[in-house]
């Protein structure tokens, strides 16, 4: 064969295996775009049991107090439902996340430790919450000890739907002071001056 004609041949072959190529790696991108377009905007992908389970929770807006401000934040916590049955119920709960303490580090707690159990009562829409003689001694005390105390307690029970005031008691009783910087025998409402704006948390 006509060495000349051989060389088209080849130089032909060439061509066609170029586009042949191009066109492949065309449809190769094509498809993988449409593939990342099909997929979900999330990675985390959860089983119907524990979307279940998480359906079986509700939330709670706990306060504790910011290490380096002295200013209240909220941290969420999960609890199941079966605790929140009643505002009763639900209350007391609360209060129990809040006496177990913050789960970041940049927190921190402002119930005396080791001081005996807060227990509470709603009716009518107020929280009655009772400590006892053992909470108030542990409290160190300070003006700003005292009003992160009653307001991280107060802030995180007006948060439940059916509360709207907390009345505190000492042994049972109503008392005019606490720590001696405010007036303890009037029912308190939630108070955001004390919380830190949205915008300075981390």
């Amino acid at each position: 064969m006509n060495k000349r004609i051989i060389s088209i041949i080849v130089v032909c072959l060439l061509i066609v295996g170029v586009f042949s190529t191009c066109f492949y790696r065309s449809q190769s991108a094509s498809k993988n775009q449409q593939s990342e377009e099909s997929q979900p905007t999330s990675s985390i992908m959860i089983t119907e049991e524990q979307i279940s389970i998480e359906a079986q929770k509700i939330v709670l807006a706990l306060y504790f107090a910011d290490s380096t401000t002295a200013e209240l934040v909220a941290e969420k916590r999960f609890i199941p439902k079966n605790k929140a049955e009643d505002i009763a119920t639900l209350a007391q709960t609360a209060l129990e996340e809040l006496e177990k303490g913050p789960i970041s580090g940049s927190l921190t707690n402002t119930l005396p430790k080791g001081a005996k159990k807060l227990t509470v009562k709603v009716d009518n829409k107020t929280a009655t919450v009772n400590m006892t003689k053992d909470f108030v001694k542990k409290h160190p005390g300070g003006s700003t000890g005292e009003v992160l105390t009653v307001y991280a307690i107060v802030n995180t029970l007006t948060e439940i739907e059916g509360i709207d005031t907390v009345q505190f008691t000492i042994d049972d009783e109503i008392v005019e002071e606490f720590k001696g910087h405010l007036e303890f025998d009037k029912p308190f409402k939630g108070d955001e001056s004390y919380i830190k704006p949205e915008e300075e948390q981390e």
